[in-house]
């Protein structure tokens, strides 16, 4: 893990049929995207009525990490990083104790959703 800065924020259609949304984060001078795409995508085809709200718990849960009220207030934000095989996985506050993972909380989510519908 390491410190990085919140380079820029994005919310974003991606093939003109899902919303998604991403930071750019520099590490140690290298740049990472955390979220977007292939992370998830909320939508038309990019998820189902029943599906958990991804979307706005990554929008929530980044601000939160930072302790911000505002999606624009994250630009310039100190976070730590977990880099997985050359990807940014994780954020976590500056000093390391509230942690946002995103694949694995949507998946607990999508679980409990699930358990819940049947």
């Amino acid at each position: 893990m390491e410190i990085g800065t919140i380079k820029a924020v994005h919310i974003y259609m991606h093939n003109k049929l899902y919303v998604t949304a991403e930071l750019e984060l520099n590490v140690k001078g290298s740049n990472y995207s955390f979220g977007g795409e292939s992370v998830f995508v909320s939508g038309k085809n990019g998820g189902e009525s029943c599906d958990a709200p991804v979307l706005g718990r990554f929008l929530f849960r980044c601000m939160q990490i930072c302790a911000v009220d505002s999606w624009d207030l994250l630009k310039s934000q100190k976070v730590m990083v977990e880099v997985s095989h050359g990807k940014a996985v994780a954020i976590a506050n500056a000093s390391g104790d509230k942690w946002f993972n995103p694949s694995s909380e949507f998946e607990s989510l999508s679980a409990a959703r699930e358990s819940e519908i049947s």
